[in-house]
């Protein structure tokens, strides 16, 4: 009896070490793709909270390095001036991290727009702080329309022109206050960034 368990154990140690080094070895074939999707979703997030009409240097952040999760980008508009500041913000949610992009305006430092990057919440629940729904009736999609489609998350959307200090004023989502509360440090983190970065910028420019 013994010795069947000490096998068992030995054999599910041996299957342990065959699975584990199995992914190891495929996440090290496929790392490279892995980490060129990511720093696309990443990009394309950047853009995505970009003010409309202003450009961005994705590969040139004002502060870190580029796609760095500590990375600051600014937003300018057609005759180059600073209207925005772009950052990464995360925190830990109900059951993973949830990551945001965070564009926010240059005088003020208010929120422009949210999304999210990145998380693994409950489905159903946390995890429709990332969900979008379109502002088009199905009728809409069937036939299309003069008016352009956008996409609208109820939550994410009461961030839009609030400072760190109006935050309160925000209402979680219903079953899910852990995951809004974790989104709301990460867009508060983002902004952190932003007001670290814009600081070192003047603390360096020279003095006249």
């Amino acid at each position: 009896m013994i010795r069947n368990l000490i096998k068992f154990v030995v054999i599910l140690a041996v299957a342990g070490l065959v699975i584990g080094g199995g992914v190891a070895v495929l996440y090290g074939f496929f790392k490279k793709d892995i980490e060129q999707r990511d720093l696309a979703i990443k990009e394309e997030a950047i853009r995505e909270v970009c003010p409309e009409g202003a450009t961005v240097e994705v590969e040139r952040p004002t502060a870190g390095r580029p796609f760095a999760p500590d990375a600051v980008y600014v937003a300018r508009d057609s005759a180059g001036r600073v209207i925005a500041y772009i950052a990464q913000g995360e925190a830990q949610g109900y059951s993973s991290v949830v990551k945001v992009m965070v564009s926010a305006n240059a005088e003020d430092f208010a929120v422009i727009r949210v999304v999210v990057l990145a998380q693994q919440e409950t489905p159903g629940l946390g995890a429709t702080v990332a969900e979008t729904r379109s502002t088009w009736t199905l009728w809409q999609k069937l036939f299309g329309s003069d008016e352009p489609e956008q996409r609208i998350n109820a939550f994410l959307d009461q961030f839009r022109g609030k400072r760190v200090e109006e935050f309160p004023e925000i209402h979680a989502i219903t079953a899910a206050t852990i995951t809004s509360n974790a989104t709301q440090r990460a867009v508060e983190q983002a902004l952190e960034r932003i007001r670290q970065a814009v600081e070192r910028t003047k603390q360096e420019a020279p003095s006249e």
